[in-house]
């Protein structure tokens, strides 16, 4: 009760002694601006007496991290030196333009090169002499600095789970305003959800299939370009599976001809492969050398784990007509599938050699001419 009485007749002194209190008078209207440039808060005062100082600080009276701007028109920070990509030399970080407009004085701050630190609250307010300072005028404004949407450095880019797991991708985000944030894939293909995009910062990925792995794109946008992208790879367990490419190949023997399986083997982790042959009613292992060559292709394209094998059965012979096995193998898991290599008359496959002119072409051309010749003489005589 004292300190009330004791704080009312301190007003009461000072309106005695200079007529009419200090005022700020209007609004401090908020300031918007994108990063790298200049923003600018009017603090209009009345009544302001010798001794009163009108000041500017960062942040709120009360609050914490703030620190002293101005006094009057003299600043009160050190280095006050504008830095940044679109600095311009000599110029100060802060600075006050008095203007005066009859009665009332309006107090400008000035803040160039603007950057995310600048955003937040401002405060004017004068101060008095012998008076407490939270009797003296004050009033908040607001600078808020638009800044291009960043992602976290910490977020993990690869997940890796077994079918029927869960996730959940979080996508973290800076940006001023607070950027809105999708979720898609980047294949194109509908999340799990059957939809086409999902919003927020949190897509959860709920027992997982193997149609769920590949790359998810997070994009966070506020409308201050460019906007930010990251990638999320998910990578699900599955034991592997193998695709014949023909289930059954033809080549004719003793020529000197080729014969090429081919089969896709997919799985993560990623199967190791091998090829065998029956013979004799067993089963081996083929390896390269005189008469087989294998090859490992580079995996095909928006398909994640599958590889491309390739079996060379080198100068067919009546031996090698028999079943072949792809055979995939990881921890998950092992599969197979039967290639058969039969025998045919005639060259099979794109690398076989052509027939000479003076081969069967060229007796049907002979034909062809002969059966012509008949037919003129024939029509000529009748």
């Amino acid at each position: 009760m004292y300190r009330t009485l004791l704080l009312f007749l301190v007003v009461a002194w000072s309106v005695t002694v200079y007529g009419q209190l200090p005022e700020i008078v209007g609004e401090i209207f908020p300031e918007v601006k994108p990063k790298g440039s200049t923003g600018y808060l009017n603090c209009t005062v009345v009544n302001k007496q010798d001794g009163q100082k009108v000041c500017w600080q960062k942040g709120k009276m009360e609050g914490i991290d703030t620190f002293d701007i101005s006094e009057d028109d003299r600043i009160l920070v050190a280095n006050n030196i504008a830095q940044g990509e679109r600095e311009d030399s000599g110029e100060p970080k802060y600075e006050i333009i008095v203007t005066n407009l009859g009665l009332r004085i309006r107090y400008t701050l000035i803040v160039r090169v603007l950057s995310d630190e600048d955003s937040g609250f401002y405060t004017c307010f004068i101060r008095q002499q012998n008076q407490n300072w939270q009797t003296w005028p004050s009033k908040l404004g607001e600078l808020m600095v638009q800044v291009a949407p960043s992602m976290s450095v910490t977020m993990e880019s690869v997940y890796e789970r077994q079918i029927g797991g869960n996730i959940t991708l979080t996508c973290l985000t800076f940006g001023n305003p607070a950027p809105n944030i999708t979720w898609k894939r980047e294949d194109g293909k509908y999340l799990p959800d059957d939809k086409s995009q999902s919003w927020g910062a949190d897509l959860k990925l709920i027992n997982l299939k193997k149609k769920d792995r590949g790359n998810y794109i997070c994009v966070a946008d506020n409308s201050v370009r460019p906007p930010a992208r990251f990638t999320v790879e998910v990578k699900i367990f599955y034991s592997p599976t193998c695709f014949a490419v023909q289930n059954t190949v033809g080549q004719a023997q003793n020529r000197r001809f080729n014969a090429k399986l081919e089969c896709i083997v997919e799985g993560y982790p990623t199967p190791s492969m091998h090829w065998e042959k029956l013979q004799n009613g067993e089963r081996y292992q083929i390896s390269d050398g005189d008469d087989y060559s294998t090859e490992k292709l580079s995996s095909t394209e928006n398909m994640i784990s599958d590889t491309w094998y390739t079996l060379l059965v080198k100068n067919v012979q009546a031996n090698d007509y028999t079943e072949y096995y792809c055979v995939a193998t990881n921890r998950f898991g092992r599969n197979e599938t039967t290639i058969r290599l039969f025998e045919t008359m005639d060259c099979q496959g794109p690398n076989c050699p052509s027939i000479s002119p003076g081969g069967a072409s060229g007796v049907s051309a002979c034909v062809l001419t002969l059966f012509l010749a008949f037919f003129i003489l024939h029509v000529f005589k009748y």
